[in-house]
Parts: structure tokens; C-alpha cells; sequence
């Protein structure tokens, strides 16, 4: 989808729901923007999909946003301008970077264990797999595998979840960052004296 379709998508409903093939990060910073959250993230594969939906902010600070970016936007198709400011500052966060620290945030908030138990019951697939095969060699190294890749695997989630929590107050400041960066041409909103 291209800009002005996405766009387009977030004229006012209160719910916004998305499928797109590719740059779900462009998608989540428009949506921010023009003064939406994510509500629900999700990727299929075969054929790659990221289905999200999104909810209104309604918030002071959304609508604000979301009438500067709309300013922006139909003054000079820049939507990002009051957040990626020209030139962009030293350490600045573009609002693509910024919208996949949202993503990584909504899932650890919302899914934290979506990630790690799928490729735990992927290894442990492979490992049943790999046992079957061994099977004929010699049985007990057939048993020893999964029970092997059982536990390497649950301890792969439990440190993978740590990790994951430890990397959510980063994530969270870089937002932060982010949102400081951010410059209004005048006080209040677009058209107000």
C-alpha cells in the first residue's frame, strides 16, 4: 500500500483493521500519526501477511497529531514533518524506527510468549524428527535428543522472555526519545490563532 491509501484508511473510524503484504512498521507510523494505537498485531506466512488493527486515540495529545500530520500531509504530502524534523536531529529516531519499537512494545505487552514457544515447539518438531531418523542407529541417543532439545529449549524461553523484558524499557525510552523530538510550527492546532 502506498501512502495515500493508507492514509485514507484512517479518516476518523473508531477501528481501523489493515492487511498488508509489505512495511507493517510504515503502516504502524502512519497510523500513530494521524492519532491511532495498535490493537492487534499478527503475520501469517504463505504468502506473508501482517493484519493489524488499530483503535482511535482520542486523546489531546492524538488529536493534535493527527491535525498536524493531516496539515503537513495536504500542504506538502509530508506526514511525518512534525515528527522527523528537517534536518532530522543528531540522535533522532525516524518515525519507521520508532513504529517498530511500537510493534516490539505491543507484542511483549500483549504476546510475550507468542514468539518464544513457537520456535520451541519448532526445535522440539525437528528434534522428534531428527529421533525418529536416529531411531534405527541406536535407540538411546533416540530418546536423549528430545529430552535434550526439551529442556534446551525451555531454557531458551525462559532467557528469551527475560530478555525480552529487559529490552522493553529501551524500546519504551527510544519512544520516548521519539516523542521529544517532535516540533509543532505553532502552539495549539493547524488554523488556530
Amino acid at each position: 500500500m502506498r501512502d495515500p491509501e493508507i492514509i485514507a484508511s484512517f479518516g476518523g473510524q473508531g477501528e481501523v483493521s489493515l492487511t498488508v503484504v509489505h512495511h507493517p512498521a510504515r503502516v504502524v507510523a502512519i497510523a500513530h500519526e494521524y492519532g491511532y494505537v495498535l490493537d492487534d498485531y499478527a503475520m501469517t506466512v504463505r504468502p506473508t501477511r501482517f493484519r493489524m488493527r488499530f483503535v482511535r486515540d482520542d486523546s489531546e495529545d492524538a488529536r493534535r497529531r493527527a491535525a498536524w500530520a493531516d496539515h503537513h500531509y495536504r500542504a506538502s504530502g509530508a506526514w511525518w514533518a512534525s515528527c522527523w524534523p528537517t534536518p532530522p536531529p543528531p540522535a533522532g529516531v525516524s518515525p519507521e524506527d520508532a513504529a517498530a519499537y511500537r510493534i516490539a512494545v505491543h507484542e511483549q505487552r500483549h504476546h510475550p510468549w507468542r514468539h518464544p514457544l513457537l520456535a520451541f515447539g519448532l526445535l522440539l518438531f525437528l528434534a522428534l524428527v531428527g529421533a525418529w531418523a536416529l531411531a534405527d542407529v541406536s535407540m538411546p541417543l533416540a530418546v536423549l535428543l528430545p529430552v535434550a532439545v526439551a529442556g534446551l529449549g525451555g531454557w531458551l524461553v525462559v532467557w528469551s522472555g527475560r530478555k525480552a523484558r529487559a529490552a522493553l524499557s529501551t524500546h519504551a525510552a527510544t519512544l520516548e526519545r521519539f516523542e521529544r523530538q517532535r516540533v509543532y510550527p505553532a502552539h495549539g492546532l493547524p488554523g488556530e490563532r
